[in-house]
């Protein structure tokens, strides 16, 4: 009987609110979730077979319903190539989510995503890439005159805000770019600093925008992330952030994401990243909305 949905994290700590609360809202409908951890998976391959297991259990179609997989990043990439070789295994027999994404990406950095963005037609606040020390340096008048100061500098792995750098002028910038290794100089990304201390994250699901909320700073602190202590509250979407949000995960082949997006003194919508592993406790409270009772159902009906 197919009674089962499994989720797949790092660690015991990591997502457990997420995790809970998926846990909570699927065992009100009658659903086993099972927790396992990336180290639990194993796999037998055989030319005309191949099996997944978890803990030594083989997973298929008899027993799952559906995967949900929280962040799978190592440095040597072998969680996200085991994650990326279940999908790839039981991906028409048992609903993988976002499985499209993964294949497409297997760690979908923000260079990659600015690259899909543009390539699409999706605004994106104007940003530099540099690869040499030189480049920087060629470069950072023709920045100054673009953006003007302040300059915020990103890193392409970076999570919850925590590699969001803001630089008031050229001195304390090149202090920066001097303590940085060249070979890692390419992973940075400079941008033009949007005036407004506040952005908006939106949950699309099943390619349908279910709401948002907006994402305030507060004190002296410029980034709005709500890990970060920003503030939160309910936002009621236009039609256009719904459209710009939905197009986001479309593009990205992403059943379940976060797609921020700021906007400048003007109004106008600027996607920052998207999110496909995206927590969702600030905006549960903020919106009021069930997000964990919709990724059990999407996870139980295998919605694409």
């Amino acid at each position: 009987m197919k009674n089962r949905i499994i989720t797949f994290t790092m660690s015991l700590k990591q997502s457990q609110f997420e995790v809970e609360r998926v846990k909570a809202e699927a065992e009100k409908m009658g659903i086993g979730v099972t927790r396992a951890l990336y180290r639990e998976l194993s796999f037998d391959l055989e030319n005309g077979r191949a099996r997944v297991l978890v803990g030594g259990k083989e997973v298929n179609e008899e027993n799952t319903l559906g995967m949900w997989f929280r962040v799978a990043g190592t440095k040597s990439g072998k969680y996200t190539e085991g994650r990326n070789l279940a999908i790839r295994l039981l991906r028409d027999r048992v609903f993988c989510c976002n499985h499209e994404g993964y294949l497409g990406w297997a760690r979908m950095g923000k260079v990659s995503q600015h690259g899909v963005f543009i390539e699409k037609g999706i605004p994106v606040v104007p940003t530099r890439l540099f690869f040499t020390k030189d480049q920087v340096k060629d470069g950072l008048e023709k920045m100054e005159g673009d953006f003007g100061w302040p300059i915020i500098v990103k890193h392409e792995k970076g999570y919850q805000g925590k590699s969001v750098r803001k630089f008031e002028d050229r001195e304390e910038l090149t202090r920066f770019v001097e303590r940085i290794k060249e070979k890692n100089l390419g992973l940075f990304m400079w941008q033009k600093c949007l005036p407004t201390r506040w952005d908006l994250r939106v949950i699309v699901m099943g390619g349908r925008a279910i709401g948002a909320m907006k994402r305030m700073a507060t004190g002296g602190e410029f980034r709005s992330n709500y890990s970060l202590g920003g503030k939160v509250q309910q936002w009621e979407l236009t039609e256009g952030e719904k459209a710009i949000a939905e197009r986001v995960a479309q593009v990205c082949g992403l059943d379940y994401c976060g797609v921020d997006i700021m906007k400048n003194e003007q109004g106008d919508n600027f996607v920052l990243e998207v999110n496909r592993q995206c927590q969702f406790k600030g905006f549960e409270e903020a919106t009021g909305i069930n997000v964990a009772k919709m990724v059990a159902e999407m996870l139980i009906n295998g919605r694409r």
